[in-house]
């Protein structure tokens, strides 16, 4: 892991199917962390293993299993593609909750940051016949009180109940750009 700021830009290949990753904003990509390697490398000691890095170390090309970004929390789509609700601008009733949604690079696995931003936007969303207690879309951000839902799947009691007396801080609109 590494905490430099920078991005990969993905467009379409022309002739085969799938993407093409460049160097984006911010400093380039590093294809070898040494600290990374030195770590598998005692790992590896320890467990009487062999150390194997990414093959394209070898051409000097950086490599991730952690695209993030491209759908920016934001008030208005001239500024991002989600609203704070994670509610896609311009297209009621359609959301993104996704790592499409971390404005940065983490510097660590980020299936928990999804995972609270995911169960931070399903808390939100009103049980079946129920309004919606979020403001309308494009109005701007106001903290809205977690929605109890009628049929918990998890127990009041279990460790991931929903707690309504949680205080969270506003989420922060808007990303680097």
């Amino acid at each position: 892991m590494q905490s430099l700021d920078n991005s990969l830009t993905l467009t379409p290949r022309r002739f085969l199917r799938g993407l093409r990753s460049r160097p984006g904003a911010g400093t380039p990509n590093p294809a070898w962390i040494p600290a990374g390697h030195e770590v598998s490398r005692r790992v590896a000691r320890r467990l009487g293993g062999v150390p194997v890095g990414a093959g394209s170390t070898l051409v000097d090309v950086p490599v991730t299993g952690h695209f993030l970004g491209g759908a920016v929390i934001s008030e208005s789509p001239e500024t991002g593609v989600v609203d704070p609700y994670h509610r896609l601008h311009g297209h009621p009733g359609v959301h993104v909750v996704d790592g499409s949604t971390i404005p940065a690079n983490l510097g660590v696995n980020p299936s928990l940051t999804i995972t609270a931003l995911a169960e931070g936007a399903m808390a939100l969303w009103p049980n079946r016949g129920e309004p919606d207690p979020r403001p309308a879309p494009g109005a701007p951000y106001r903290r809205v009180e977690p929605v109890a839902p009628h049929h918990p799947v998890v127990p009041a009691d279990a460790p991931g109940a929903l707690r309504t007396t949680v205080d969270l801080p506003a989420p922060r609109i808007g990303a680097p750009t």
